[in-house]
């Protein structure tokens, strides 16, 4: 069960299920607070879902955290818009969940069908599915792949006279041997490749991973969050980058 990136889109299937990650409802109040004014965008991102069901034949659909966005706590867009937008997304296809580190009482907004699991994620197979913020149990050893959400990575590119646009991207990366050998004190013969998917939500921002390491941490202290543990046991200088439409890119260390 290799999994396969759905062309153009922020979402890959593994098997017959629909992953994606980083769906952050409720992200428009805290443009509100910045003084910027967005529509809600729940409903584009219920249409996109829906057709990507059809359009993948999906039998299942899994979100690898991040379902809400505020943190702590829970605003009044997410207590009217969560359950409101699961409801009507597991009436058509069998939905669940891995909580992420801004899903803090998601419980209580989540419809009765659909489930939840625990945060650090379930090995299914040959893949190893968690959010990417917390360590996964020592099953996600026996997998061929750990698919994370989490970092939200994208690409930078500037020109000569300063212009600047960002893609997301997915990202391929192998783990330290022994990082996760030290963490789990255990031997291993071969590690998962790590594959960490975009954000599903284009509002909520991403992370340009051809910062480097050492800027990317910044970069993700400014949001509270800090990179996952998985992402710093990679070998990220040598790690994959490859566009939404499938466009191999080269390795990161190529685009720095």
């Amino acid at each position: 069960m290799e999994p396969r990136f759905v062309t153009d889109e922020a979402a890959l299937m593994a098997g017959k299920t629909l992953v994606v990650a980083d769906l952050h409802i409720g992200i428009e109040f805290e443009y509100y607070k910045a003084g910027i004014k967005i529509p809600s965008n729940v409903g584009k991102m219920e249409e996109r879902l829906v057709k990507l069901t059809e359009r993948s034949g999906a039998e299942r659909l899994l979100i690898l955290g991040d379902v809400k966005h505020r943190v702590p706590g829970v605003t009044r867009q997410e207590l009217r818009e969560i359950p409101e937008f699961l409801s009507e997304i597991s009436k058509r296809i069998p939905t669940e969940i891995i909580p992420g580190n801004h899903d803090g009482n998601l419980k209580d907004l989540v419809p009765e069908n659909v489930r939840i699991h625990s945060s650090k994620g379930f090995l299914e197979g040959k893949v190893y599915f968690t959010h990417g913020h917390a360590w996964p149990s020592p099953d996600f050893l026996k997998a061929d792949y750990v698919l994370v959400g989490h970092e939200h990575p994208q690409i930078e590119v500037r020109d000569r006279i300063g212009y600047r646009f960002t893609e997301q991207v997915w990202v391929k990366a192998n783990l330290s041997k022994k990082r996760i050998e030290k963490r789990y004190k255990t031997k291993t013969k071969r590690l998962p490749e790590l594959i960490i998917l975009p954000r599903f939500n284009p509002l909520s921002g991403g992370i340009s991973f051809n910062r480097g390491l050492t800027d990317l941490e910044k970069a993700h202290k400014l949001f509270h969050t800090g990179l996952g543990p998985l992402v710093k046991c990679s070998d990220h200088p040598n790690s994959k980058i490859y566009l939404l439409d499938g466009t191999f890119l080269g390795k990161l260390k190529n685009l720095c």
